[in-house]
């Protein structure tokens, strides 16, 4: 009796380190893909990481700007809500995913990241606000 039990415990320990293995939380996303997404998911944070400069040449709509390379930017992302879904978003897509990845360490559960940054999503005819 002992032995089944034991092997029960191994298979559920099993089964649930196979289940986090699998699950990733940064999904890259194309600018369509990503606005879609965004319209889709209720309780969304858009997450800009540009410059204070960049973000003054144009944004997307709704966003809150955590500058990547500020100082502050691990702190800051420490105090947000890690089980809410992260759209994050920089000029080209470099620092959207050093920044995801960053959050993905401290425990962030989702994260979507827009290929190729503004820059792409403008190529693509999205809307940005000047």
């Amino acid at each position: 009796m002992r032995k089944y039990f034991l092997i029960l415990v191994l298979l559920v320990a099993f089964v649930q380190c196979a289940k986090k293995e699998g699950e990733q939380a940064i999904t890259s996303l194309s600018p369509v893909a990503f606005q879609t997404q965004l319209k889709e998911t209720p309780d969304a944070v858009l997450l800009d990481v540009r410059t204070l400069e960049e973000v003054q040449a144009g944004r997307i709509n709704g966003e809150i700007n955590f500058d990547f390379k500020a100082p502050e930017f691990e702190l800051l992302i420490k105090g947000l809500d890690k089980t809410k879904p992260y759209f994050v978003y920089c000029a080209s897509g470099v620092r959207s995913g050093k920044a995801a990845d960053k959050m993905e360490e401290e425990g962030f559960e989702k994260i979507y990241v827009l290929e190729g940054g503004i820059k792409a999503w403008e190529g693509a005819g999205l809307p940005v606000i000047r």
